[in-house]
């Protein structure tokens, strides 16, 4: 099956039969957090909370995490880091609500992060477990809050993300992603061979894909008021396209018929097929 037959499929209401492994309603937690990427947005979670008046609250939650399991993230804000570990038979999931009024409005800020609701549950669709988280808030003005996600799981498969004013991180995924953003960089990065379709669709923001040699794909490449890079180190590239330029390019690696999709808005895209595709720094400003 292709992975636009596995998302049509897992995307679809949950078929009759299926099995929900687990429901909850995740409850404000009273500790905070610091999700992915790392040193960078540290400092700048410890900036926004000090001059720039930010508060934040959040808490970690254990996962199932069974064989190879799907995640689809509905968020109406925030940063989502998804990766692999490669070992154990349960994850985490961690939760970073935050509230942005500015530091005249603090008070505002704490109390508006109850209104942040955030719901997962892991269902079986079409033969495999896919965890579904779902954010959204009721807040009057929603611009002025957000709310991380860090996911930890043994295995990844099918991704799909939907948020906004936000940063999504995906390593070790195993067969493909179905990624949308604004106002955030998105990376994702793998050493699982990649034969299946994948999307990425940004605004305001660099993609960055990184997959092994052996990877496959028909690849399209548009970066609006940006440029597009690709580094090849191993395999067969073909860009012959009229279209491309600086700031796009339309290419076949390795004869791959499946759609590989990067678009972008007023930023930069950078692919790379090589050896060690995980092994960089996580700094993103």
């Amino acid at each position: 099956m292709n992975l636009q037959s596995a998302l049509a499929s897992r995307v679809a209401v949950a078929v009759v039969g299926a099995v929900v492994v687990c429901v909850a309603v995740i409850a404000l937690g009273g500790c905070t957090a610091n999700p992915r990427p790392g040193f960078a947005y540290g400092i700048v979670r410890s900036w926004n909370k000090t001059i720039g008046g930010e508060v934040h609250r959040g808490g970690t939650f254990d996962l199932p995490g069974p064989g190879v399991m799907d995640i689809e993230v509905d968020s109406f804000a925030g940063n989502v880091f998804l990766h692999a570990s490669g070992a154990g038979n349960t994850g985490t999931l961690g939760v970073v609500r935050r509230g942005t009024h500015g530091i005249s409005r603090r008070d505002e800020s704490e109390e508006s992060l109850k209104e942040i609701e955030v719901t997962y549950e892991v269902q079986d669709r079409a033969g495999r477990p896919t965890l579904v988280v779902i954010a959204t808030t009721t807040h009057v003005e929603p611009w002025f809050q957000a709310l991380d996600l860090d996911i930890e799981l043994p295995r990844i498969g099918v991704v799909i993300v939907r948020t906004s004013r936000g940063h999504v991180i995906v390593t070790d995924f195993e067969d493909g992603v179905d990624i949308e953003t604004t106002g955030g960089d998105v990376r994702a990065a793998t050493n699982s061979i990649i034969h299946l379709p994948s999307t990425i669709l940004d605004k305001e923001g660099h993609i960055d894909w990184r997959v092994p040699p052996g990877s496959s794909g028909a690849y399209e490449m548009e970066a609006v008021n940006g440029e597009v890079q690709i580094r090849v180190r191993e395999g067969n590239w073909r860009a012959v396209d009229r279209r491309n330029d600086h700031d796009s390019n339309y290419g076949i690696l390795n004869a791959g018929t499946n759609r590989i999709v990067l678009r972008t808005v007023d930023g930069d895209i950078q692919a790379y097929v090589g050896r060690k595709p995980t092994g960089f720094s996580t700094f993103i400003d």
